[in-house]
């Protein structure tokens, strides 16, 4: 405590101490700063009183010498103008002159000055009784408070009179110095070079001390300040004085400005005090706190000191492991599982050690992306082992720990979590490979049964037979439904069905599934109605083969348990945010009610084998829960309610929403009714530096287009806006090849930025279609967004739809006349009921074949012999369809291969493509298919 008394005692001295010095120079600061004022003020009169005194002599002489005098009292002409110019010269220095007269040696005399009110002039003309005495010189004579001054007229070398004006100094000297006058505070005074101080606007009686000083530099005509004594009304103060010295009217002056000193001091010796107590006062709030604060933070050091050892022994106890580092990742504290994980035989060899950093590894990335959502692969650690790899998962935690900064890393072992997951995984791949792999078997004799019934159709048959075989015909194709049912729901399981995103007519969808719904509902005493809001636009952007699957499903559900009454199906537009609009569906009917635990099982998530939805032929299977699942992919959401309210207590009402983007497109200012053909669209075609897409290229070619091709730079614009300028050579078609190891979308921004967008029809061809590149495009002000493989029917279609005056040909399926008769074919089919249709099919078409059953047996057939065209089915014993097409392709890289296969899925179309297959028929075949395929690519010159 005596140590503390100590530090306050020098505390206290040091605070004097630095407040004496503080304000010792802050006193001298305010007097520098306070001189420094008054000099400025000093000087800015002096220097007005300089131009005062040089302009009343040069004026007043300019009157004297520019006029004739002696002829003043004999021309009143003369007397006029000269007056006038004594008026302005008074009324310029009204605050300094305060009259004029002349009088001569004849005794003649005039003046002139203000009134009493100052308002008129007083002007007297008259001959004095004695003549007055003439100066030969200027000279300035005091009369009571006024000076007047003399100018002698001189005419012919002989002083003929004088002028004389009066001036009043007290009057001049307040109106100068009104301004700088703060009575106590600061005033000034004026003073001759003999000492007589003829100004003093100090309203209290003022001796000054020391005023010889002034004196002495008026007289030297200098100016400069001094601190002095005065004595005011009988008491002495310290003041501060300026001086400037003047000359006004042949008479030097010093004008001095003055202030107190005692009023800086008050001020400083107030505050200082003020501060000082203040400052004590504080410093004793200051101990009381200290002394508390040792109290508390003894309390505090002990609680801590529990809780230390509590941190411990919960390390110890917790079953994850615990690593504590600093920041060099020097380990400070251990327990037992974290040693174990990184086989140390306790936790004090660990104390210590280097930390060991994680990297990011592809084993990481894996186990971010397959455990979940919100995984970063940096949270994984695999360390290897005799026994196998052992996954950790590491959360940080930055802490302070005994005194330093310090991370502590939670290890918990998720091995056991993987192993389950890759079981789980591997069983989906399993059934999903299984329902795939079934479905494939299924089709075949489904597809056998569907093209048998197709060709005993073309012949002649009894209306009794031919029932049976529609009758056949359509339960076979509700067989195909429901295997692309269990397809859609395994897909959608494991996550494998993806979205398209293309651009359709929404009223047109609805129509076709109007049109499509009056075949199911044939034969009951339904009505069916369908009302579209006119605010959904005309076009948009989504799935639509998917949301036709969704109505399509929903409404076979509703016509399935309704009997009689009603169906109405209502849509209309929801919220609108940066072109995603959300459609709000209502599908209302008066059939059949339920239960709640019955919609749970018609539209709930899963499937279980004790589902009325399985089981009862009065609900829809499949069909409804695959819809929901997909109302949800496409961002939307399905509740149920029953009854529907349409009539009664009868009916299900079924809400639904999708999100889908809007097709409003850029508005082009291109003239497109020119453009009849082909051959009159001019295009630029752009692709990569390193690459020329030869196929698309000779897509454009084969429909006879006038292209260019270049590579792209960052000239390319100047190119197109060269071309705009001048007529017959503009490009109406620009386009774009997007690939992996070229963004497209930088080309089409890069034309955006530069205002061509509107200017020009922009194709983009893809071969690295992602989610939401369709919906870029438009932004981009891009008309066509293309997939590949592309193919001629499909390119052709988007250029029409760009230019709409084109003048097409077009050739209908049951058109073939127009088809070359002198094709090879040779079909590769294992099954021989499939190889019975499909030669049936060419052969009712007028086309001969050669036929093999294996993969091997067709690549030598194709070896040995060329063919235009090879019907290739993928799945055969030996050699598969795949590796049969790729060495036939190797061989003859003209002959058209087509996929002929019950199986439809994504991974298979990707696969056979890369086999070098160009096109893909799908099981059954229809000879509607096989005819599109003829016109397409043996269509005669």
């Amino acid at each position: 405590m005596k140590r503390l008394r100590i530090i306050i005692s020098t505390v206290f001295i040091v605070i004097i101490l630095i407040n004496f010095f503080y304000y010792r120079n802050l006193y001298n600061k305010q007097i520098s700063y306070i001189t420094t004022l008054l000099n400025r003020q000093a000087q800015i009169v002096g220097l007005s009183v300089d131009d005062v005194d040089n302009s009343f002599i040069s004026d007043l002489n300019e009157i004297n010498f520019t006029e004739d005098f002696g002829a003043f009292f004999e021309d009143p002409y003369l007397k006029a103008r000269v007056t006038e110019k004594m008026k302005l010269f008074i009324s310029t220095y009204q605050d300094f002159v305060t009259g004029i007269r002349f009088f001569d040696n004849n005794r003649n005399e005039f003046s002139l000055k203000h009134d009493e009110m100052g308002g008129e002039w007083l002007e007297q003309t008259f001959v004095l009784h004695v003549q007055g005495e003439i100066k030969e010189k200027e000279q300035l004579v005091r009369t009571n408070r006024r000076f007047e001054y003399y100018l002698p007229v001189i005419k012919n070398n002989v002083t003929v009179g004088n002028i004389v004006v009066t001036v009043d100094y007290q009057r001049y000297f307040e109106e100068i110095f009104s301004d700088f006058n703060l009575k106590d505070y600061q005033w000034q005074w004026v003073i001759t070079d003999s000492g007589y101080i003829i100004y003093d606007n100090k309203e209290v009686s003022v001796q000054y001390l020391g005023i010889d000083d002034i004196v002495t530099e008026l007289i030297n005509g200098t100016n400069g300040n001094l601190v002095h004594k005065a004595s005011v009304n009988g008491e002495n103060k310290t003041i501060i004085s300026s001086f400037y010295s003047t000359q006004l009217l042949q008479r030097s002056i010093a004008l001095v400005f003055s202030v107190h000193t005692d009023f800086f001091q008050k001020y400083i010796i107030r505050n200082s005090f003020l501060i000082v107590i203040s400052t004590l006062l504080l410093i004793l709030l200051i101990i009381w706190f200290f002394q508390k604060y040792i109290k508390s933070q003894e309390e505090e050091n002990l609680r801590l000191s529990n809780l230390e050892r509590m941190l411990f022994r919960l390390i110890e106890e917790m079953s994850v492991g615990v690593v504590i580092y600093d920041r060099q990742r020097r380990i400070l504290k251990a327990n037992k599982i974290a040693a174990s994980f990184y086989s140390y035989s306790g936790e004090e060899e660990m104390n210590g050690q280097i930390y060991p950093e994680a990297a990011v590894t592809t084993a990481g990335n894996y186990f971010a992306r397959n455990l979940g959502s919100g995984f970063n692969p940096e949270q994984f650690v695999i360390i290897p082992g005799q026994s196998g790899e052992t996954i950790l998962y590491k959360h940080s935690i930055p802490l302070v720990f005994m005194g330093q900064e310090a991370t502590m890393e939670i290890l918990s072992d998720v091995t056991m979590l993987e192993e389950a997951r890759k079981n789980e995984a591997k069983a989906n791949e399993a059934k999903s490979e299984f329902l795939a792999r079934m479905s494939y078997e299924i089709r075949t004799p489904l597809n056998e049964i569907i093209g048998a019934t197709d060709l005993i159709n073309q012949h002649k048959l009894p209306d009794d037979v031919r029932s049976i075989v529609d009758l056949l015909r359509k339960s076979t194709e509700i067989l195909l439904n429901i295997i692309n049912d269990i397809l859609d729901f395994s897909k959608i399981e494991t996550g494998k069905l993806v979205l398209e995103e293309m651009p359709f007519n929404f009223r047109e969808e609805i129509r076709y599934y109007s049109e499509l719904l009056s075949t199911h509902i044939a034969g009951k005493d339904i009505v069916f109605s369908s009302v579209i809001d006119s605010n959904i636009p005309e076009s948009i952007i989504a799935d639509p083969i998917r949301l036709r699957q969704i109505l399509t499903n929903l409404l076979v559900h509703s016509v399935t348990n309704t009997e009689k009454g009603e169906i109405r199906l209502l849509c209309h537009a929801g919220a609108a945010e940066n072109g995603i609009v959300t459609l709000d569906f209502e599908l209302l009917d008066t059939g059949r009610s339920f239960d709640e635990a019955s919609l749970n099982k018609i539209f709930g998530s899963s499937l279980n084998p004790e589902s009325r939805a399985l089981k009862s032929s009065d609900e829809s299977a499949l069909g409804t829960i695959i819809a929901r699942q997909l109302i949800e992919l496409m961002g939307g959401t399905l509740s149920v309610e029953s009854p529907s309210g349409l009539s009664g207590d009868s009916g299900t009402k079924i809400l639904f929403s999708i999100r889908v983007f809007s097709n409003d497109r850029i508005v082009k200012e291109i003239n497109l009714n020119k453009i009849r053909s082909f051959s009159d669209i001019k295009t630029l075609i752009i692709t990569s530096q390193h690459n020329r897409d030869e196929e698309i290229i000779n897509l454009y070619h084969q429909l006879h287009l006038n292209i260019s091709v270049t590579s792209f730079h960052k000239m390319i614009t100047e190119q197109i806006k060269q071309s705009l300028k001048t007529p017959g050579e503009a490009y109406n078609l620009i386009v774009i090849i997007d690939e992996k190891k070229f963004d497209g979308f930088e080309v089409a921004k890069h034309i955006w930025e530069q205002g061509l967008s509107q200017k020009v029809i922009i194709q983009m061809i893809s071969s690295n279609d992602k989610k939401g590149n369709y919906q870029r495009s438009l932004t981009m002000g891009i008309d066509s967004y293309l997939v590949k493989p592309l193919e001629s029917l499909k390119l052709t279609g988007s250029l029409q739809e760009c230019f709409p005056y084109l003048e097409i040909q077009t050739t209908t399926p049951d058109d073939i006349s127009s088809i070359k008769r002198d094709i090879e074919i040779l079909i590769v089919e294992d099954n021989k009921m499939n190889l019975k249709i499909l030669g049936t099919m060419l052969e009712s078409l007028g086309y001969s074949f050669d036929a093999v059953e294996n993969g091997y047996e067709g690549f030598l057939k194709a070896k040995n012999k060329h063919y235009d065209l090879i019907f290739m089915d993928l799945f055969m014993p030996e050699m598969d369809g795949f590796e049969a097409s790729r060495r036939i392709i190797e061989t003859d890289k003209t002959v058209l291969i087509a996929a002929f296969t019950a199986d439809n899925l994504p991974e298979t179309r990707r696969k056979a493509e890369l086999s070098g297959i160009r096109e893909f028929i799908s099981k059954p075949v229809r000879i509607e298919e096989l005819k599109r395929l003829f016109l397409k690519y043996f269509k005669a010159k």
